[in-house]
């Protein structure tokens, strides 16, 4: 029961990362459209940091780097997990899993909350 609840998560992880990367595509390629900015003006530096300091866009970023984190790493421990290992292997492979998504979201969070609340 615990690994089909794990593998929905994947699921609906996967929905979200669909969901999350269409917006920013759609922000990021088709804001010209909709505001009239210059395709330059809108991949700038500049207007990519303005984008970062909006609330819903720090949002999704977390939203985003927490569903691909898990998603990624939840595949791999399946790969890793069809290894043939001894059954012992499998708690330190889980809380590796584990641990480097912490690290890294950890990481990510504290860069992109540096560059939200940049003034």
């Amino acid at each position: 029961m615990r690994e089909t609840r794990l593998w929905l998560l994947s699921l609906g992880a996967t929905v979200l990362i669909a969901v999350l990367l269409g917006a920013h595509f759609a922000l990021m390629h088709y804001s010209p459209v909709f505001y009239g900015e210059s395709i330059e003006q809108t991949r700038s530096f500049t207007m990519m940091l303005e984008r970062g300091r909006d609330t819903a866009q720090f949002v999704v970023y977390i939203l985003l780097l927490a569903a691909a984190l898990y998603h990624g790493l939840y595949g791999l421990r399946g790969i890793v997990l069809e290894l043939p290992i001894a059954h012992a292997w499998h708690r330190a492979v889980n809380v590796g899993a584990l641990l480097t998504g912490l690290a890294f979201f950890a990481y990510g969070t504290v860069v992109t909350w540096w560059t939200f609340v940049q003034k």
